[in-house]
């Protein structure tokens, strides 16, 4: 007895995440999807950078960060129909590559000194439409690649790594801008993009389109199968409502807030922010790691609704942040938070979702949640324009998600009779 339990840490170490180690296809997946979140990361904090500092715009960081997210809402539906269609893994290396380019093509214009916010603004835009067809691939695919029982944890270790991107990214991209230039920090992206596009080639997997009479179908015959399917789910149903009120008090508030907290009340510089940024991925690696050691497989959808409610009361304390310490502590708790709520929920719809659906549940979830997200933008902007002070936009918006994820978790039964 007691040789079995000498050797009991091992082999449950072993049962946790050998399988997922000794999967090459998700091996790929995995670093692919490492260099993709550390190019973002460090593209969206140099872009943000940029429009404050190089083109002298704050008030018009908003409708950059739109610009993004309306091709999104409007494409990513017709994108989760090409991701059932499609070879999934050629969707993201063609997205990633084209991105690649622009990237290269943005470092080239700043160089020349050409770039100005109308040429800034087109990028967003096409960035947009990429990301509407990037996205369904790339959620959709992971649960091809490994086994049902293994999704928690699959998506626990990309959540890992790509929080880790999150965490050096800023890092990285605020001392390319402090001590080199925006055109290094630019081509530096396009690179880790380029990297990720071969190494989601790599993988070889029977991800090829049905040949079946599905597959001859319309795209819009298709989409409407999708709508049909997710009705009939009242948990996929509750989740994009709750996904939407969330993205709408939390998104705009969080990332025009955050740059615009430090250059107006902190009197800090791309540092400042990278510091900050890089808490909250800090606590998002935390929140991914412990998540994946609990695999937790009870009252789910409880525990990530109620992990969002504290995650919205501490950005009420955010709102009154007055040194930089203060937003280092709290979004290093609201990562911790939010990287858990984002696996649990997640993992939970790709289990209760059939394989052939899967390209179109993820892309219906997703433009159910960034719906709003323009919106979100809009309403911070107006907000802006009119003279409220961003951190009483943060406060109220803060209160306001409290109080709906409070009672969401009071009034559905859905929400309490799922595990």
């Amino acid at each position: 007895m007691g040789t079995s339990l000498a050797h009991e840490p091992k082999t449950l170490r072993k049962h946790k995440f050998g399988g997922l180690l000794s999967n090459r296809q998700f091996l790929f997946l995995w670093i692919a999807s490492t260099f993709t979140g550390l190019s973002f990361s460090i593209y969206l904090i140099s872009e943000t950078w940029f429009v404050l500092q190089a083109l002298k715009a704050p008030s018009k960081l908003g409708i950059i960060m739109m610009l993004t997210t309306i091709p999104r809402v409007l494409l990513m539906s017709v994108g989760g129909v090409m991701a059932d269609r499609l070879k999934r893994s050629h969707v993201i290396m063609i997205t990633n590559s084209t991105r690649g380019l622009l990237v290269l093509g943005l470092a080239l214009l700043i160089l020349n000194s050409s770039m100005n916010l109308y040429l800034l603004g087109v990028f967003a835009l096409l960035f947009g439409v990429l990301d509407a067809f990037f996205w369904p691939a790339n959620q959709s695919m992971l649960p091809t690649l490994v086994k049902k029982e293994q999704i928690v944890r699959a998506n626990s270790l990309v959540q890992t790594t790509n929080q880790l991107s999150l965490l050096t990214g800023p890092v990285i991209a605020g001392f390319m801008i402090k001590f080199g230039s925006f055109f290094g920090v630019f081509v530096c992206t396009s690179v880790l993009l380029f990297c990720s596009s071969i190494l989601i080639g790599q993988i070889r997997y029977p991800d090829h389109p049905s040949t079946d009479n599905k597959q001859k179908e319309p795209v819009f015959r298709q989409l409407k199968e999708g709508i049909v399917y997710v009705k009939t789910v009242p948990y996929l149903l509750l989740t994009m409502a709750t996904s939407i009120f969330v993205n709408l008090l939390l998104v705009g508030p969080l990332n025009i807030g955050l740059p615009l907290m430090v250059d107006q009340h902190l009197k800090g510089d791309v540092l400042s922010l990278s510091y900050l940024e890089s808490s909250l991925a800090l606590g998002m690696v935390a929140g991914a790691f412990l998540t994946g050691i609990l695999n937790i497989k009870r009252k789910r959808p409880i525990i990530s609704l109620s992990l969002i409610a504290v995650l919205s009361f501490l950005n009420i304390f955010l709102s009154q942040m007055t040194a930089l310490w203060h937003g280092i502590i709290l979004l290093s708790l609201a990562g911790v938070c939010l990287s858990t709520s984002n696996i649990i929920a997640p993992s939970l719809v790709q289990e209760m979702t059939e394989k052939r659906m899967m390209g179109r549940v993820q892309s219906l979830m997703s433009t159910a949640s960034m719906g709003f997200i323009p919106l979100s933008f809009a309403l911070v902007s107006a907000l802006l324009s009119s003279g409220l002070p961003i951190d009483m936009i943060i406060l109220y918006s803060s209160i306001a998600l409290t109080v709906f994820v409070l009672t969401v978790l009071w009034r559905s039964k859905t929400i309490r009779t799922i595990d």
